[in-house]
């Protein structure tokens, strides 16, 4: 079998949330932080003929990126993996070394949603490294719903905010790591729960991660 450019980007991106992976048979790829607080799910277009685990996802990538339009062939402990003129072998873990989901999430009620573009996306992560700052605050003042990169720790600061909807009333700080906000690039809509939970799923291509809110988070303030 062959595996896209588009699922490999996908493995890529799972990559910088746990650098293992078990994947499944059928075409479905899972993966979850080692911290548990970043879950993400994607449905590919090929199809695993076998449940397998990779220990070392950004080596194995590497490594197979070494080949041409490579066709991979599964074994029972490992992959072999051929172009016209080069051959690989790369040995599967064993289950037990690599961290996966063990159970998917249900998402409770949001009482957020708003939309966020690639463009945003990339001037939230661009800013937050600009200015050296790691938190990622969802606020609303009852009118206005803005997303701003900060320190909350340190009052005075440096920001770089957006407005991204309208408020419905409700007052909140809702608080991310930026350092969470691991997801591939593209257009989304997102969902936040009180209870501690978000949902972005790419309105792209079929994605989704579920990333936990800080524990100081505040709904209805």
């Amino acid at each position: 079998m062959k595996i896209s450019n588009d699922t490999r980007n996908v493995l890529k991106n799972f990559s910088t949330i746990n650098q293992g992976i078990r994947v499944k048979t059928g075409n479905k790829l899972e993966t979850i932080s080692n911290m548990k607080n970043i879950l993400a799910v994607a449905t590919i277009t090929e199809d695993f003929p076998q449940d397998f685990s990779i220990y070392n996802l950004p080596e194995f990538l590497g490594a197979t990126s070494l080949l041409e339009d490579p066709e991979f062939e599964f074994n029972d402990s490992s992959l072999s993996i051929t172009d016209n003129h080069s051959a690989m072998n790369y040995f599967f873990a064993s289950e037990g070394m690599v961290t996966a989901p063990d159970k998917m999430i249900t998402m409770p009620e949001s009482e957020i949603t708003f939309s966020l573009s690639s463009t945003l996306l990339t001037d939230l992560n661009k800013a937050a490294s600009v200015l050296g700052v790691n938190d990622l605050i969802l606020k609303s003042d009852g009118t206005t719903i803005t997303l701003e990169v900060t320190d909350k720790k340190n009052t005075t600061s440096n920001t770089f905010s957006r407005i991204v909807g309208e408020g419905d009333g409700t007052k909140y700080v809702m608080n991310f790591k930026i350092e969470n906000l691991k997801v591939l690039e593209g257009n989304y809509e997102v969902s936040v729960s009180s209870k501690g939970i978000s949902h972005f799923n790419n309105k792209d291509i079929d994605l989704e991660y579920f990333i936990a809110l800080e524990p100081d988070s505040k709904y209805g303030i």
